[in-house]
């Protein structure tokens, strides 16, 4: 975070900004005409929107005794997690609040805030991206961070798995990872629908899924943070689990099930929720081409022999409510998530 905000506090120098307090290096202004231009850096860790509105108003209230309108910008920077309960109070009550991400080294601005302020969204979306490792960020920002982990455990599972095939084809660890009714039902091995998700039984099947993990996942993590990420993921997979579990026990049957594919269309869920809340688009992709992938999918299943369908409709309904009771906590804070994207990355 250090290295984000010196470069930050650098180029406010460069723009005529000065230290309005010696002995602190989170407030600087500069005046314009009949106007004094502030802003307030800090850290969100732990941040509480009473005392930064307090502290707003010790500024205005100083520096309203000069005569001069006092503009004022807080920049706070967070390291993960946009949405957490703190964040969303500060966007809530204040109408003078930019996020900048540490992990991704991008700007975060709200609908109900300043969509600039003194120019300095072009500064902070530009010149501080251009000073970045380019080549570190925009991997993350392609691939993100849980994402890749996601991909390699499900590589290292599939790995592991031919390698303890038998001259028939059998390995032990399909009997033991993957769903299955009795095993589930009678024998109560819950941890199968958590490890089912990883477990796949071809080339293919991993191939395809790891695809589209890699083209939603990094787009849901960079809504959400990695944690949340990692908790809606799971849940999303877990629900699927347990949907092909009840769809074998009405007499779908199957003796084996298991892959990624439940989790991914949780993740297509929610970023349907967050396109529609998002005016039809979020990063690159539109709410039709979401709605079309997910269509797509279910429809193969049921034209498609060996397809689990029921774990594909289980994840993408847990991924629209997953997505929907984030939209509601967002409605509830009057907001509607905006994300500046530069040079047309994501």
């Amino acid at each position: 975070m250090q290295q984000y905000m010196l470069q930050i506090i650098e180029h406010l120098g460069k723009k005529g900004y000065k230290k309005l307090n010696p002995d602190s290096n989170n407030v600087y202004g500069r005046a314009e005409g009949d106007a004094i231009y502030v802003i307030v850096l800090g850290n969100s860790r732990n941040l509480k929107a009473d005392n930064l509105i307090k502290f707003n108003s010790q500024i205005r209230n100083d520096l309203e005794e000069t005569g001069k309108r006092v503009m004022i910008l807080n920049l706070l920077l967070t390291k993960d997690g946009m949405f957490d309960d703190d964040l969303s109070t500060i966007i809530k009550k204040m109408d003078n609040v930019w996020l900048f991400s540490e992990d991704y080294g991008k700007l975060y601005i709200f609908e109900n805030q300043p969509a600039d302020f003194d120019g300095l969204q072009r500064i902070l979306e530009k010149e501080i991206y251009a000073e970045k490792d380019h080549w570190r960020i925009r991997l993350k920002e392609i691939f993100g961070v849980v994402t890749p982990i996601l991909v390699l455990l499900n590589i290292l599972v599939f790995i592991a798995y031919i390698y303890t095939r038998d001259a028939y084809g059998y390995s032990f660890l399909e009997e033991i990872l993957t769903d299955n009714l009795r095993y589930v039902l009678v024998e109560k091995q819950y941890y199968r629908l958590l490890t089912s998700m990883f477990f796949h039984f071809s080339l293919t099947h991993l191939l395809s899924n790891m695809v589209v993990l890699i083209a939603l996942g990094a787009r849901v993590e960079y809504l959400l943070g990695k944690v949340k990420y990692i908790c809606v993921y799971l849940f999303c997979g877990i629900v699927a689990s347990v949907c092909s579990i009840v769809s074998c026990y009405m007499g779908n049957f199957y003796e084996y099930a298991g892959g990624a594919s439940g989790a991914i269309c949780g993740l297509m869920g929610i970023l349907i929720v967050f396109a529609f809340f998002g005016k039809g688009k979020i990063s690159d992709i539109s709410l039709k081409d979401l709605i079309f992938l997910s269509v797509i999918t279910i429809l193969n299943g049921y034209v498609s022999e060996g397809i689990d369908n029921a774990a594909h409709i289980g994840g993408l309904i847990a991924g629209l409510f997953t997505g929907l009771l984030c939209a509601y906590m967002l409605e509830e804070a009057k907001l509607r998530y905006m994300t500046v994207v530069k040079d047309g990355l994501m």
